[in-house]
């Protein structure tokens, strides 16, 4: 890993050291989100890479590695390039250092601050898509599942599009990719850099090192609810029992 990579995980690391572990109730990896309960009842909701990207395989070794671990076993897969572990250690990272509605605003009153700008976003939500028509954003988005679409082009044009955009959207793929731990240089020369949830650990000293200025993540109470919708295939954006939250990055 570069030294910005090592930097951020070293950051996760403290950050988790100071939380209590906990044994693992349930955990669920579903199509498009993922949803782990501890043994006293908290609940995290983690990122699933989509399989149509990269066909989602498991071993039965490794599964029952995953089913046994605790919180922090399961936390400290951050690092995993691997689907599996990927979904499973995001959920856990946003249970043990969770974010808090203090701070957090709702999302129509801070995306405005782009209105009119030129967004680089990386991966195509159909279900995203058109609040930031009506954020009034100049979105353009870069995904090859959806190439050829209005305003969707393939993903190796990214990079480019990055320079040329005032502010960036990104998804935790950015993190497992490791895209956003090499890009700071970059991401500073923006107004902004927005990245969204879910599966992200409230560390926002850390995101902000790596240019990011807007954390976009889900927040609920009803841990039964999430874990349905969840388990039942859904995406995190339609869950009625999350709802979604925009903090500022200081230093960012």
């Amino acid at each position: 890993m570069n030294s910005s990579s090592s930097n951020f995980f070293n950051d996760l690391s403290r950050a988790l050291l100071n939380v209590p572990d906990s044994p693992v109730s349930r955990l669920i990896l579903g199509w498009h989100a993922s949803c782990i309960i501890s043994h006293d009842g908290r609940t995290g909701v983690g990122f699933v890479p989509d399989s149509r990207i990269e066909p989602h395989t498991s071993r039965p070794i490794h599964t029952q590695s995953l089913l046994t671990s605790t919180l922090k076993e399961l936390a400290g897969l951050y690092v995993s390039p691997f689907p599996q572990e990927f979904a499973a250690a995001s959920a856990a990272c946003s249970l043990l250092i969770p974010f808090h509605d203090e701070g957090g605003q709702y999302l129509d009153a801070v995306m405005t601050c782009a209105s009119g700008d030129k967004v680089a976003v990386l991966g195509y939500e159909r279900e995203l898509a058109p609040f930031m028509r009506e954020w009034g954003w100049r979105s353009a988005f870069f995904d090859d599942r959806y190439a050829g679409r209005q305003d969707c082009f393939p993903q190796e044009e990214f990079s480019r599009a990055v320079r040329e955009a005032e502010w960036v959207w990104l998804s935790p793929e950015a993190i497992r990719d490791r895209w956003l731990l090499s890009t700071q240089r970059i991401l500073r020369e923006k107004k902004g850099c927005f990245l969204q949830g879910p599966g992200l650990p409230a560390v926002i000293d850390a995101f902000a090192e790596l240019g990011v200025t807007h954390l976009v993540v889900p927040l609920g109470d009803d841990g039964a609810k999430i874990e349905a919708h969840i388990s039942a295939g859904g995406s995190a954006w339609l869950c009625g029992a999350l709802r979604w939250r925009v903090y500022e990055c200081c230093g960012g």
